[in-house]
Formats: C-alpha cells, sequence, structure tokens
C-alpha cells in the first residue's frame, strides 16, 4: 500500500507540474518585461498567511527606499485578496509555489518557511518565523536549499552553526548574517498602548491580562489539553482571559497543510464555545504583537513566543508537555532532554515557571502577578541572547537585501 500512495504522490506532482506549464511561461514573461525595465526580482514565498507578518515589515521597508524592485507571490491562498493585499501585487503576478525553483529570472527569492525551493539561479534568502525553539536541527534537505540565512540573534547564530557541523555543510557557502526580528519592529518600538487595546477587545483595563499562546506541535499543550487549561483560567473571574493561538493553527481546511498544522481540528470553532465568558477573548487574527503589549502574562508550554514576551520582560508560566518532549521529538530524530534544558532551544523555561500540573496554574499566576520582577534579571540576559538590533530587523533586512543586490 504504501508503494502504491508513493507511485501516486509521485505522478500527482508530475500532473499538477505539467498543469502548471502555461503558468510558468506566463510568469517568466512577466519577468522578462520586469527585467527589460532594468527591474530586480523578488519572490515572496508565503506558505501560510499567518506568514506574512515575517515578510511584509522588509517589503515595507525596501518600498521606502527603492524603486527598481518588483514584487512576485508564490502561495496557494492566491484568492486571498484582503490577506495578500497589503504587498500590493498585481494578480498575474501570484502563482502556484511548485513553479518557483524554475524562475531563472528572479534575483530574490525571499521565504519565512525553510520548506520553500528557490531557483537556484537566485539569492535564496531564509527568514526565520521564530526564534530557536523546539529542535536542535531542520532537515538537512531544506537547509541546503538556502544560501542565506537572516539570523534573529546570537542563539540562533549557536543553533545554525552547530547544525552546520552536524550536517557538514561548509559554512563558508552560506551567509548567516546579523539581522533581528521584523515581525517584532512595531512592538519594540512602542506602537500599542495596553489600555487601547483592551478596550478594543471590550476587556476591562483595570483588571490583569493573561495571555494563552501556545505553540500548534502535536504533543505541545494545545493538542494535549487546550480544553483544561482554558477552563482553569475561566476559574479566575479576577483576570481577563486571551486566547492566542500559532498562526498555522487557524491554517484553513482549503489548505494542504490543514492536518499537518491543525491535527484536523478547526480550532476557531472549537474555542468558540468559550466566548459567552466576558473575560474571555479568543483572537482569530494573525499577529501576535497587540496582544503582547496588552497581556501583563503569558501561559506558554514550547512556543517561540514565549521569548517575544520574555523580551519585553513579563513573566511566562511554561506549562510542561510530556507527550511533545517524549513522543513528537523522538519522532523527529530529536534529543528531548537537550530541548528541555538548553536556551537556545527551550523557548525561556530557565527565565519563567515552569508547572507540570495545571492545578498549579492559578498559584503560578498569582505567584507571577504579585512579584512580576522575579525572573527580571533572567529575562534581560535572555533577551541580549536571542535578539539583534531590536526595533529594526525590518531596516536590516531590507538593507541587506539591497546589498546582495548591489542597489547601494
Amino acid at each position: 500500500m504504501n508503494i502504491i500512495l508513493k507511485v501516486w504522490l509521485k505522478l500527482k506532482r508530475v500532473i499538477i507540474t505539467l498543469l502548471l506549464i502555461p503558468q510558468l511561461f506566463f510568469v517568466s514573461y512577466q519577468m522578462a518585461i520586469d527585467k527589460l525595465r532594468g527591474r530586480k526580482i523578488i519572490i515572496l514565498y508565503i506558505e501560510e498567511l499567518g506568514f506574512i507578518q515575517y515578510i511584509l515589515p522588509i517589503v515595507e521597508s525596501l518600498k521606502k527606499h527603492e524603486s527598481f524592485l518588483s514584487y512576485y507571490i508564490a502561495t496557494n491562498y492566491k484568492k486571498y485578496d484582503d490577506e495578500l493585499s497589503p504587498f500590493n501585487v498585481s494578480k498575474n503576478k501570484i502563482f502556484n509555489p511548485t513553479i518557483s525553483s524554475w524562475l531563472c529570472l528572479a534575483n530574490i527569492f525571499l521565504s519565512a518557511s525553510v520548506y520553500g525551493k528557490g531557483p537556484k539561479s537566485a539569492y535564496r534568502v531564509n527568514v526565520s518565523h521564530n526564534f530557536p525553539v523546539k529542535v536542535e536541527t531542520y532537515p538537512r534537505d531544506e537547509v541546503i536549499k538556502y544560501d542565506v540565512h537572516f539570523l534573529t540573534g546570537p542563539t540562533q547564530r549557536d543553533q545554525f552553526e552547530n547544525m552546520f557541523n552536524k550536517f557538514e555543510i561548509d559554512i563558508k557557502t552560506v551567509q548567516m548574517l546579523d539581522i533581528g526580528y521584523p515581525k517584532l519592529d512595531d512592538l519594540l518600538n512602542g506602537d500599542y498602548v495596553q489600555e487601547n487595546i483592551l478596550n478594543e477587545l471590550g476587556l476591562d483595563a483595570e483588571k490583569p491580562t493573561i495571555l494563552y499562546a501556545p505553540s500548534w506541535d502535536p504533543g505541545a499543550s494545545l493538542r494535549s489539553f487546550g480544553d483544561q487549561l482554558i477552563k482553569e483560567l475561566l476559574q479566575m473571574d479576577e483576570v481577563n482571559i486571551i486566547v492566542k493561538l500559532h498562526p498555522v493553527s487557524y491554517t484553513p481546511e482549503s489548505s494542504p497543510n490543514f492536518e499537518f498544522y491543525t491535527g484536523g481540528i478547526n480550532w476557531n470553532n472549537k474555542l468558540s464555545k468559550y466566548e459567552h465568558n466576558q473575560n474571555f477573548r479568543n483572537i482569530v487574527e494573525y499577529s501576535l504583537n497587540p496582544f503582547l503589549a496588552a497581556s501583563d502574562i503569558m501561559v506558554s508550554d514550547v512556543s517561540s513566543s514565549a521569548l517575544e514576551f520574555i523580551i519585553l520582560d513579563k513573566p511566562v508560566i511554561f506549562v510542561d508537555c510530556p507527550e511533545f518532549f517524549n513522543t513528537t521529538l523522538k519522532k523527529l530524530g530529536q534529543d528531548p532532554d537537550l530541548i528541555r534544558n538548553d536556551v537556545r532551544y527551550n523557548a525561556g523555561r530557565n527565565a519563567g515557571i515552569v508547572i507540570n500540573d495545571l492545578s498549579n496554574l492559578k498559584e503560578a499566576i498569582i505567584r507571577s502577578l504579585n512579584h512580576p520582577h522575579e525572573f527580571s534579571e533572567k529575562r534581560k540576559t535572555l533577551s541580549d541572547q536571542i535578539l539583534y538590533n531590536p526595533g529594526k530587523g525590518s531596516i536590516t533586512s531590507a538593507q541587506k537585501i539591497l546589498d546582495l543586490l548591489e542597489l547601494n
């Protein structure tokens, strides 16, 4: 059965590729016109709609400084006009990612996912969509598809150097650039006011606010015991509760990645049963930044969102996830003890409270509310290790891209 399935999947890919030949010629024609006009071409790979927030700040910064660039979007979400509209890319320049590797006229292939495949003739640039967490290494076959990596901070540099050494990849063949985290720029530059956000959500701005921001992975808290955790939070009437899932947890059922990222669950529908609680809000939009600003305490697991909260010097409570460490990581060939204890991968557990039982959650929240500066020194130390160029990630990214294109 496995052989039949493999043959079918290979045949399916061939059929899809053949059907996309007309699109390949049309997009190539558009690129040829742009080249004749003296433009440099950038392909933006949007694997999932939630990844827009990692790419868009860079494009916005580029548009402020360089007009001789033409943008194309490789995505399976061509019909999502509202989500893609901020890029201001015409529909005839939005195409299926399958043809990306054949578009040899492109100068830059920019992706927030290691799973994109760009043309070898272009600079293939990987922009991280998180801080280094959960894994020591990415799949080797995916990593070698990129020749430029925009790094978020010193810990990611350590992670990548370690990864390249393990894979016996010559570091000299790869550019690792000290960039920062463009996604966080508006937050770190003070664009959000806590009271305003809570008022917009219809929450009591006088109450402390708890943010539950879990990872999407199998074995992490959401899939393992998310319902129970939310019920524990709802027992606390004296606080606001905001639930903000990982962007890929909102992957639509029409996506080929729906089962992979969501476990086959429509999480928006599942969480709607809690909406009758006046102090509860389930946030369906992709960006986490406003809600990081609005919240006083975060409850998380192995998500890199915890590191974003730590950068703000706010308390994080980590709910331990044995299934993730003992099952999910082992299936991925990762070392659970390393991921749990090494600051390069453990999402900041060393700088917060770790609980092993949900019955201890309320106590940990009260402790954090009463002593918000308890782990402040550890948080500040960790922040220096995980982030280059605070508030300037998009500017730095744009400058590096212009350097690659020799447009300075």
